[in-house]
């Protein structure tokens, strides 16, 4: 298993990086999606398996961000989602790309 982190908005997975050697990101994802609150951004963390990484990984690459988000939320795809603190409320909601209000 791995630490996975990142910023989700309401037009899906925005970042996904290994926690590992990327902790002094952390201020800069939470800084980030506070400034972009309005698109209900917010910072992530997951523990995926190599299977589910490349899953997500190549979901991305296809840019369907928002299907990654959708299999962030499925408790059969991953057994739970960390958001940072103040922002668990717009987990639910996400991805949703008529709640970013610039279109």
């Amino acid at each position: 298993m791995k630490t996975f982190v990142g910023i989700a908005d309401a037009h899906g997975i925005e970042s996904f990086v290994p926690l590992e050697g990327n902790e002094k990101q952390m201020f800069y994802f939470t800084l980030r999606a506070a400034s972009n609150r309005q698109r209900h951004a917010l910072v992530y963390q997951v523990e995926l398996n190599e299977e589910q990484e490349a899953i997500i990984k190549k979901t991305l690459s296809e840019g369907n961000y928002q299907l990654a988000c959708h299999l962030l939320h499925q408790p059969d795809f991953v057994e739970s989602v960390g958001i940072e603190k103040g922002m668990l409320d717009s987990w639910d909601l996400l991805p949703n790309p008529k709640l970013d209000p610039y279109g």
